[in-house]
């Protein structure tokens, strides 16, 4: 979500280092919170779980994420099944270091959590807003370029179900949506995944379709 892995190298000593492979289960719903994690490197998935046990993906957070400070603030268990795409390393600061140390002495990482939590009800109403008034090409559009933006590397190790299971969209819509931003010149598929070619003009599509192309 957020490049601010700066702003945090002068506490790194307050926590510990906790590494994931990939595949990990690192919290499920019920599961209490004992402190934060700051994410440092890897991709990890936050998806909500149906009472039928069917998941759906939610965001992806990536270096400079934050995970466990609406829980632990809110004094509440995890909402969420959260797993691990890619192998993941993180700090992990227990709740005492967060309550005394961080939110009392450095306002900046303060700042930084409320915009951790700020910015997870933007995505989760732009995600609403998405499902309302976005077709499906725009839908995989937007995803794709945000997908982009956190991994940054040259390919996206996401599949087209992994992608139909994150939208709640046909396995068969995301193809054909895949297949109309390859053609536009937006898209590469390679064995790797799929790479982003023209990730300003995947932006913009994913805003206006009509526009160019």
């Amino acid at each position: 979500m957020f490049d601010n892995l700066p702003i945090w190298d002068e506490v790194l000593y307050l926590g510990r280092r906790v590494v994931w492979p990939r595949g990990a289960r690192i919290r499920g719903p019920g599961d209490p919170a004992h402190g934060i994690f700051l994410i440092r490197s890897g991709l990890i998935k936050v998806s909500a779980v149906s009472r039928e046990g069917m998941l759906r993906t939610l965001w992806l957070m990536g270096a400079g994420s934050v995970l466990g400070e609406a829980a632990l603030l809110s004094g509440k268990p995890y909402r969420h099944e959260i797993s691990v795409m890619e192998p993941a390393e993180a700090h992990e600061f227990p709740e005492p270091v967060v309550m005394r140390e961080l939110l009392e002495k450095y306002p900046a990482l303060s700042r930084q959590l409320l915009v951790n939590i700020a910015a997870k009800s933007y995505i989760g109403s732009s995600q609403l807003e998405d499902a309302v008034f976005l077709n499906g090409p725009q839908r995989v559009a937007r995803l794709l370029y945000g997908l982009d933006q956190v991994h940054r590397s040259s390919s996206l190790p996401v599949s087209h179900l992994a992608i139909a299971e994150m939208l709640g969209l046909h396995r068969v819509t995301v193809s054909n949506a895949i297949g109309l931003l390859r053609r536009a010149g937006f898209l590469d598929e390679t064995t790797h995944g799929i790479r982003v070619a023209d990730p300003d003009g995947l932006a913009a599509y994913a805003q206006d379709p009509s526009g160019g192309h």
